[in-house]
């Protein structure tokens, strides 16, 4: 990875040169860490485990790629997805989200990839896609977004994530650091893909308060996914007994973490 800072205003941004030289512009989501003019921080790429991913780690300045999609003169505002990487909470697979922020941006949508704090910082993680939904939605009409219609959507567990957000918006996890915090963190829809962690044996897991404030949520996963399956069928019942919006798409077959690639 090589990242190339363009400013040391509150909301700098860069350049980022993935493999495959395709590059999306960063915004740093603290005001301490726009102030930098290093990347230190910003993630260390793992080896290749040989199946063409990278996994970034050692991530301690989060951040968001930004892929606008392309707007016409005239066209109404559009919806938003953060994108939320899978990687155990110890990385991120980056690269299975890339093809869906492309997808995305097809289909007049358009993505933001966070870059969450890791490894092993499943606290700071919350506080980071907070802050990621509440800067989107204050900046919505520089992307011609509506702010009504921003959206989490995570894989594994970056779909963990996504579930802590949409059940977690009211939570204040962290304090106020300028104006952009009382901006609301509430996702208007959310989509977890083969989410992670979310029970534990055939009970929830605790960290979720479900309510029919919950925005409609939508899971797709794969009944052959040993480990994590059961979580999705006990977060979709819980959902559903607490008046909230669930859809779900089981696969027969799928595993864990399959994506939009070929492969």
């Amino acid at each position: 990875m090589v990242f190339i800072l363009c400013g040391i205003s509150f909301w700098s941004t860069a350049a980022i040169a993935n493999a495959n030289e395709e590059q999306a512009s960063i915004i740093t989501l603290w005001p301490k860490d726009a102030a930098s003019q290093d990347t230190e921080g910003m993630g260390t790429p793992k080896p290749d485990r040989g199946d063409g991913h990278i996994r970034l780690t050692d991530i301690t300045k989060p951040s968001m790629r930004v892929f606008p999609a392309p707007v016409k003169k005239g066209q109404e505002p559009a919806p938003a997805i953060i994108l939320c990487p899978g990687g155990g909470y110890s990385h991120l697979v980056t690269t299975k989200m890339e093809p869906t922020a492309k997808w995305l941006n097809e289909h007049g949508i358009s993505a933001f990839m966070l870059i969450y704090r890791a490894p092993k910082k499943r606290n700071e993680a919350f506080q980071d896609i907070q802050r990621a939904v509440r800067i989107v939605r204050s900046r919505a009409s520089e992307w011609n977004i509506d702010p009504k219609r921003i959206g989490v959507m995570g894989s594994s567990a970056g779909g963990h994530l996504a579930a802590q957000v949409s059940t977690g918006f009211e939570s204040k996890i962290y304090p106020q650091v300028d104006d952009l915090d009382a901006v609301s963190c509430k996702p208007d829809f959310t989509v977890l893909l083969y989410p992670a962690y979310m029970n534990q044996g055939k009970e929830l897991s605790k960290e979720f308060a479900v309510s029919k404030e919950i925005s409609p949520t939508l899971i797709v996963t794969a009944k052959d996914d040993k480990n994590h399956f059961r979580g999705s069928t006990v977060y979709a019942k819980a959902l559903e007994e607490g008046g909230a919006s669930i859809r779900v798409h089981f696969f027969e077959k799928g595993g864990h973490g399959f994506s939009l690639r070929p492969k």
